[in-house]
């Protein structure tokens, strides 16, 4: 805005003098040149030449008429502006205003640094002060009595919650309770409700934050009702604080959520039950929840805490009409590494490349038609059925043995597999011992230039 109103001043001033200088109507009179020690003067009216005076450099005459040449600018603005026309009124008026603008807004943005400079200023003190004082009341036994003065302010008192949690948060046992107890005995806890109940979004989002990292009970039923609000960011604050918050069940709010969880969502409560050491005995009853999404963090989290009791669910789960979750369900299984689901994974290999065979095919019917100018662009729908077989070859590789050398060697001889797959299978086959290393001759044999390449490599560079 600063910009636009210095450029609109630029081109009014430009107007203005312009017409100050070939539109003036009035008489004026101009200096010519010093003929020794004469002056002479020329008047000029309306644009002719009435008259020439010459006068002494010393006179007086010259004096008072220097006096009058030389007015002032402002004198000349205002004269001007009372006998120009309405247009250059008009203008100059406009140029005063800007003139005035571009003033208060420079004023206002220097005392706008002003203030900002001495808030942080007193922050930066009141941090460093209040983190001496937290250090003294933990550690510090020497000193019998702390004042924490100042914290009747509510900025003061904001700043040093921030400072006992930011301490909080990298303390443990003993002097993580120590906190605690400061925190309620100060009454620093209403500060946190009153942010919970407040209306705008950010402040209760914040008082999730603080009443769950400290513990405040008092509003988880009023917390539990945003577990499934449509603000993502309320969300996730509110779940979170659930987590930490409930004694029974702290991933009930699962049961009835309808939106889609994010990664940021599965991250944030994955965090949380690691990070406070809660511990869940099964996630399978989530494994039947109608959100896909729930589904999936499930799965997730019984591959990351190895859920070994859940195998049989996971394995049904291998074969579900959504991509995505048979994506999750195969991830799931690798690190249980149990022989048991072997032939299930091979058969979703078959299965998953029909599919891929399907979507490959009409690939190539929207090839024509896009030639034709029938359809704009190719899908991605091979993206996922690719996953989910090089996820399958994945799980196979740490409980892989001589039954599975001819499922990988057909996987590293198909040419329509991918370089990395194929790979895959070929290392699978070289850590299978003697019988592995044989299969790896056979094919070898009647390898194409691609194949024989990597078997090479493969051979030259053996993974352990």
């Amino acid at each position: 805005m600063i910009f636009s109103r210095i450029k609109i001043f630029f081109i009014t001033f430009i107007i203005l003098s312009t017409q100050m200088t070939f539109n003036v109507n009035r008489s004026s009179a101009e200096v010519l040149p010093v003929f020794g020690e004469h002056v002479v003067l020329q008047f000029i009216s309306e644009g002719k030449v009435n008259s020439l005076l010459l006068l002494n450099d010393n006179s007086e005459a010259l004096a008072d008429t220097g006096s009058e040449i030389s007015q002032s600018i402002w004198q000349r603005i205002i004269t001007f502006y009372l006998e120009g026309p309405l247009k250059v009124k008009a203008l100059l008026v406009i140029l005063a205003y800007l003139i005035f603008s571009l003033f208060v807004l420079f004023l206002v943005i220097i005392i706008n640094r002003q203030i900002k400079a001495r808030r942080r200023f007193r922050e930066r003190n009141l941090k460093h002060g209040y983190q001496e004082l937290l250090a003294d009341f933990l550690f510090n036994d020497e000193v019998e009595t702390i004042e924490f003065n100042g914290i009747n302010n509510k900025i003061n008192r904001q700043i040093f919650i921030d400072e006992l949690r930011f301490l909080h948060s990298n303390l443990y046992g003993e002097t993580a309770y120590k906190l605690r107890d400061l925190y309620f005995n100060l009454g620093l806890h209403k500060d946190s409700l009153r942010k919970v109940f407040s209306r705008r979004w950010d402040t209760k989002s914040k008082g999730f934050r603080e009443v769950a990292q400290l513990d405040v009970k008092d509003a988880n039923d009023y917390i539990a009702g945003f577990t499934n609000s449509k603000n993502p960011i309320i969300r996730v604050e509110a779940q979170v604080a659930m987590v930490k918050l409930s004694d029974e069940e702290p991933l009930a709010f699962l049961n009835d959520l309808t939106y889609e969880m994010s990664d940021w969502e599965m991250i944030n409560i994955y965090d949380t039950l690691v990070y406070h050491q809660i511990n869940i005995e099964s996630f399978e009853p989530w494994l039947d929840s109608k959100n896909n999404s729930v589904v999936i963090f499930a799965l997730r989290m019984i591959m990351l805490f190895k859920h070994v009791q859940t195998i049989p669910k996971v394995r049904q789960l291998l074969f579900h009409e959504q991509p995505e979750i048979r994506l999750a369900a195969t991830k799931a299984l690798k690190p249980m590494e149990s022989e048991e689901y072997i032939p299930d994974l091979k058969l979703l290999y078959r299965d998953e490349t029909y599919r891929l065979q399907e979507i490959l095919k009409e690939f190539e019917e929207n090839d024509k038609k896009k030639k034709r100018g029938l359809i704009e662009a190719r899908s991605l729908d091979d993206i996922l059925p690719r996953m989910i077989r090089y996820e399958v070859v994945d799980s196979l590789n740490p409980i892989a043995s001589a039954g599975e050398i001819p499922f990988m060697a057909a996987v590293a001889r198909d040419p329509e597999n991918s370089f990395r797959i194929r790979m895959l299978a070929l290392n699978i086959l070289a850590s299978l011992g003697q019988d592995g290393n044989f299969k790896l001759d056979e094919l070898t044999k009647d390898a194409d230039t691609t194949l024989d390449i990597m078997i090479n490599n493969v051979k030259q560079n053996p993974q352990s």
